[in-house]
């Protein structure tokens, strides 16, 4: 069978490339690519596709999607895409966090247990929600509400036995005058935080 110069050239041709492939395959490290972790939230206030993700405060990757699980309960799930060098033991806590006093809210991750193995492509890591500001509200009009009661209690009793506490009534008052300004100042603290919730993450 007489091989033409087409066919010689297409043999060439076609030997160049598997060369090239196996070149390829040999010096191309796989590992080089990001990977993806899961996890998931019951609330999650301020995150959205993009969000950084940081690792002990480091920014390790993005926020690539964000859905909700319905079953078997409502769930927020984020998918993360995380830098390959980024290694995260399977351990890890995800948590929401901001950046600064006023700062974009971004996806936080512990490392984890060094005793335990790394977090592999697709694994799902657990998270600790954080706390909804409407909840910390609540717990302050109601600790609000409760020292309001007290101090109207404790003014009924010095004034139902101001006989017998007679010689006590300088201290009696001092304590009384205390509690009125400890109220007038958790009302005000109440008040300014409803307005700036913000606050609450300022340190001192």
């Amino acid at each position: 069978m007489k091989i033409t110069n087409e066919l010689k050239t297409g043999l060439i041709v076609a030997a160049a490339i598997v060369v090239a492939s196996i070149f390829w395959l040999k010096t191309t490290n796989f590992s080089d690519k990001p990977y993806r972790l899961k996890t998931q939230f019951n609330y999650a206030e301020g995150l959205k596709a993009d969000s950084v993700v940081k690792l002990s405060g480091i920014e390790i990757g993005r926020i690539e999607n964000i859905k909700f699980i319905y079953s078997p309960e409502t769930k927020i799930e984020l998918t993360l895409l995380l830098d390959k060098d980024a290694k995260i033991h399977e351990d890890s806590i995800a948590y929401i966090s901001s950046s600064g006093i006023v700062g974009d809210a971004f996806l936080g991750l512990t490392p984890g247990s060094p005793d335990k193995p790394f977090a592999k492509n697709g694994d799902t890591v657990s998270s600790e929600d954080p706390v909804e500001m409407r909840k910390i509200m609540k717990q302050v009009d109601a600790i609000a509400g409760s020292l309001d009661k007290t101090l109207t209690e404790f003014r009924e009793l010095t004034s139902n036995v101001n006989g017998v506490v007679k010689d006590n009534r300088t201290k009696i008052d001092s304590l009384l005058l205390n509690m009125e300004q400890t109220a007038v100042n958790f009302k005000e603290f109440s008040e300014d935080i409803k307005k700036n919730p913000w606050k609450l993450l300022s340190k001192k």
